[in-house]
Formats: structure tokens, C-alpha cells, sequence
């Protein structure tokens, strides 16, 4: 029915005049009637024909023979016949996108399906979607495309859709679509800082600041972070703000801490990253102490009094204090306040 043709060649073929073949030299053909105006009698060649286009199903045209040398000796008979609906195939597809960002994952689930041995196309067939195992995996019938919504988890996901001719609706198939859907790059670079070990402070405001996910930046909106280790205690991430701190009275040194961030979306997606902490230690500042005395008579000196430590003044509690060079006469004493 989709493409048409002669379903019979002549009508005369088994007809007879006198026991002998009927033909279009002895006998006058008509077509008397048609349950389809798409399936006709040719009256010049005795061919039965179907028209392009018409639906399936079964037809019968009545046609007459009369006798030319006696027009009104004549007889009559059916023509069955039947039309069928056209070869129909939805073939399975498959095609991938990124979950993160979404996207179009089969442009066109017609490209590979066939009616009547043609090309399937929106003007020759209804497309509908059947089922998905995602509802953030579907199928547009207007287009034909196969699209993933922004957001979806990674997993491998099936679209069923189904194509049913135009000209017979019930003639139909269907086929599978396999999507595969991925997580988004995710990438952790490594990051460098420095702090005062005396006071303390943030050696790095946020760790995710060079991080990427999908090739834009990791936030704490996309990604976990987590500390996986660190080499001093004192020296931590804050997974609530990205900054790595150090604690007041670190000692001097250069400390690790390594960091994991892991898609929010699919939080298996992980990468680490390296954080080196340079800590420092606080500087220091002696100043000199000018002092008199008369021979042979001792003087007491407070030499703390104007050094500094980290910006502030030394006690004795913060910095020891010890004689390097002996004076060239008599002898000196460190006492406990400094002095």
C-alpha cells in the first residue's frame, strides 16, 4: 500500500469466450465497482492497481466482460485484493553526553530506521517514546533527538521509542536507545602558602580557587572537599570555606596537606590535590643595651625590655635569653626575670 502496484497483471488472464481466452480483441472490459477508489481496473490492459498511499487491508473490485459481437452477452467477476502494509524497522541506537552539562546524546533516532526499505522520517511515520529508566533521558518526537537534562548522574540509561507508519497506524516496531552518561571532568591542582608559625594564620584563603569540574570552576555548591591527611596537626583544611589554616605556636617547617573533592552529582568522580605549607618562624629582634656602672660595682640591665618578638615585646615567657660573649672584666648573670 505505501509504494503501490499492480496486484493483478490481467484480469483475462483465466476469463473465456466460447471456451476459448478472453481477450481485449473479443471481449469489452469495465470496472463495475470498488470498495477503494485506490484499487482500480485499468479497462485498456485488464491490470488491477493500487495507488500509492492507500491503507492496508482487503478490496475487491467487480468488473464486467461483454461480448463485442453481442454486447449484451456478458458476465462478471471479483477481483480480491489484498494490501499490505509496508515493511516497518526501528533499529536500536546508542550515544553518550556529559551528566554535568547535559546534552544531546542521539541527534536522530531515525537516521537507521526503514519503511517499505526507504529512509523512516517524521513525514511517513509517528514517533513516540515508550519508556526510559531516566526521566532525565528522553526522547523529543518532534525532532527525533535523544536529549540528557543537565544534573543527571552518570549510568548507562534505555529509551524505548516506537515508529508506527502514518498511512497504518497500527503497523509499528520499536527499538532501544543505550545512553551512556558520564560524570564531568573533575581536577584538583596542587596549591602553595605561607604563615607566621608564632601567631598563626591562613596559609591559603581557599584551596578550590585553581579546582575545575567540567572545565569550570569547583565550588562548594559542585563539590565535597575533604582533608585526607596532613603532615603536622596545626596545619588543617577547613572543608566548610577551602582554607587551610595554621594553628598559633606551629613550629617553623614546610607541612603537607592533602585535600579530596568529589562531584557533588556523583560523589565517586574524586581527584586529590597537594597543599604545601611554608610556616616561618616569627622575627626576632634584639636591641642594644647601653648601661654604666662604677668600677667594681654591679649593675643590673633589662635587656628584654626593648626586643620584640613577631612585632611584639619579648617576656621571658616567649623567647630564653643566654650571654654569647662573655665582657672582658668581671663576670655576668642571667637572672630569672630576663635581666
Amino acid at each position: 500500500g505505501a509504494s503501490g502496484g499492480t496486484a493483478v497483471p490481467n484480469v483475462l488472464t483465466n476469463d473465456t469466450l466460447n471456451g476459448a481466452a478472453a481477450t481485449l480483441a473479443n471481449v469489452t472490459l469495465t470496472q463495475t465497482s470498488t470498495t477503494n477508489p485506490n484499487v482500480t481496473l485499468d479497462p485498456a490492459t485488464g491490470a488491477v492497481n493500487v495507488a500509492p498511499g492507500t491503507p492496508a487491508g482487503t478490496y475487491t473490485v467487480v468488473y464486467q466482460i461483454c461480448e463485442q459481437l453481442n454486447p449484451t452477452n456478458c458476465d462478471t467477476a471479483n477481483v480480491t485484493v489484498t494490501v499490505s502494509a509496508a515493511p516497518i524497522d526501528a533499529v536500536d541506537d546508542s550515544g553518550s553526553a556529559n551528566g554535568a552539562s547535559g546534552g544531546t546524546a542521539v541527534p536522530n533516532v531515525l537516521t537507521n530506521d526503514t519503511l517499505n526499505g526507504a529512509a523512516a522520517t517524521l513525514a511517513n511515520v509517528t514517533l513516540t517514546q515508550t519508556s526510559t529508566t531516566n526521566p532525565n533521558v528522553t526522547l523529543d518526537p518532534a525532532t527525533g533527538a535523544v536529549n540528557v537534562a543537565p544534573g543527571t548522574p552518570a549510568g548507562t540509561y534505555t529509551v524505548v521509542y516506537q515508529i508506527c507508519e502514518q498511512l497504518n497506524p497500527t503497523n509499528c516496531d520499536t527499538a532501544n536507545v543505550t545512553v551512556t552518561v558520564s560524570a564531568a571532568p573533575i581536577d584538583a591542582v596542587d596549591d602553595s602558602g605561607s604563615a607566621n608559625g608564632a601567631s598563626g594564620g591562613v596559609a591559603v584563603p581557599n584551596v578550590l580557587t585553581n579546582d575545575t569540574l567540567n572545565g569550570a570552576p569547583a565550588t562548594l555548591s559542585n563539590v565535597t572537599l575533604t582533608q585526607t591527611s596532613t603532615t603536622n596537626p596545626n596545619v588543617t583544611l577547613d572543608p566548610a570555606t577551602g582554607a587551610v589554616n595554621v594553628a598559633p605556636g606551629t613550629p617553623a617547617g614546610t607541612y603537607t596537606v592533602v585535600y579530596q573533592i568529589c562531584e557533588t552529582l556523583n560523589p565517586t568522580n574524586c581527584d586529590t590535590a597537594n597543599v604545601t605549607v611554608t610556616v616561618s618562624a616569627a622575627a626576632i629582634t634584639a636591641t642594644d643595651d647601653p648601661a654604666t656602672t662604677p668600677q667594681n660595682t654591679p649593675v643590673t640591665i633589662p635587656v628584654l625590655s626593648n626586643d620584640t618578638l613577631n612585632g611584639v615585646p619579648v617576656t621571658t615567657s616567649t623567647v630564653t635569653t643566654t650571654v654569647t660573649t662573655p665582657p672582658a672584666n668581671g663576670t655576668t648573670t642571667i637572672n630569672p626575670d630576663g635581666t
